[in-house]
């Protein structure tokens, strides 16, 4: 069964781009276009990853992190923000950084160290 991960950014076409980049590796994607969307979609489903934007309207990925439960899927925060603008967030627990700048293949060896 593959691993489901969800996509949270406010940007449609970041989230496309994710989406279809992450099918195509064989993942399961859902998306989320907020915190709040992010929140309600952890609540009903499992994911294995979040891939979840530091800077977004209403709730920032750093307050969605803060509202997760253990246990919840491994997170990486896949933003523009500098690693030292999202220092507080990765220092709240097991999380992780990936520019958004990254190739599919820094995605792919980052997400296949976090699945088991």
């Amino acid at each position: 069964m593959p691993t489901r991960v969800l996509v949270v950014d406010d940007d449609a076409d970041w989230r496309e781009y994710l989406r279809e980049s992450l099918t195509d590796m064989g993942y399961q994607v859902d998306e989320a276009s907020s915190g709040a969307e992010a929140l309600a979609a952890l609540q009903r489903s499992s994911y294995g990853v979040l891939l979840l934007d530091h800077y977004m309207p209403g709730m920032s990925g750093e307050e969605v992190v803060r509202k997760l439960r253990p246990p919840g899927p491994a997170v990486v925060l896949v933003t523009n923000a500098r690693a030292d603008e999202v220092s507080s967030a990765l220092s709240s627990g097991p999380f992780y950084y990936l520019p958004k700048d990254a190739s599919p293949d820094q995605l792919q060896l980052l997400l296949s160290s976090l699945v088991t």
